[in-house]
């Protein structure tokens, strides 16, 4: 296993360890091993990416990106915006920890597979992510 954590942005305490603890976990979880960049950033910096690449031009609150998968293994890069996660965790009443650990599991989904693009898939990628979020401890709510 191989991770990366960079940290692009300096408004916003961020636990390197911690981050790489959760992905551990999460892999662990989903019998999957992985070389992963997790990048954490901005709402300038999320915002450029996602009109890049996905031609959206807001801020978001995370962006995956696989670069290779197998059966047991996936390479990618998750990029996260502290900046969003901050915003998002003050109006939900909720910490910031919380709230980057979902984007977190909600990347390495995708990355593993999981997709929301459907009503029915996103229920089931929703429910994993409550199933991860509440097993790792983090007591936030996520829509259905």
């Amino acid at each position: 296993m191989k991770l990366e954590v960079v940290n692009r942005q300096k408004s916003y305490a961020i636990d390197e360890k911690r981050i790489v603890k959760l992905i551990k976990r999460v892999l662990k979880s989903e019998n999957k091993d992985a070389s992963l960049s997790i990048v954490v950033t901005d709402n300038k910096e999320i915002r450029r990416l996602n009109k890049a690449f996905l031609g959206h031009d807001y801020a978001t609150d995370v962006l995956s990106f696989i670069y290779d998968a197998s059966e047991n293994h996936v390479a990618g890069e998750i990029i996260v915006s502290a900046e969003m996660a901050y915003k998002v965790a003050k109006e939900h009443c909720h910490d910031a920890e919380g709230e980057i650990a979902l984007y977190l599991i909600h990347g390495l989904l995708h990355l593993i597979g999981y997709n929301d693009k459907k009503k029915g898939d996103a229920k089931v990628m929703h429910r994993r992510e409550k199933e991860l979020l509440s097993k790792l401890g983090y007591n936030i709510s996520v829509p259905d």
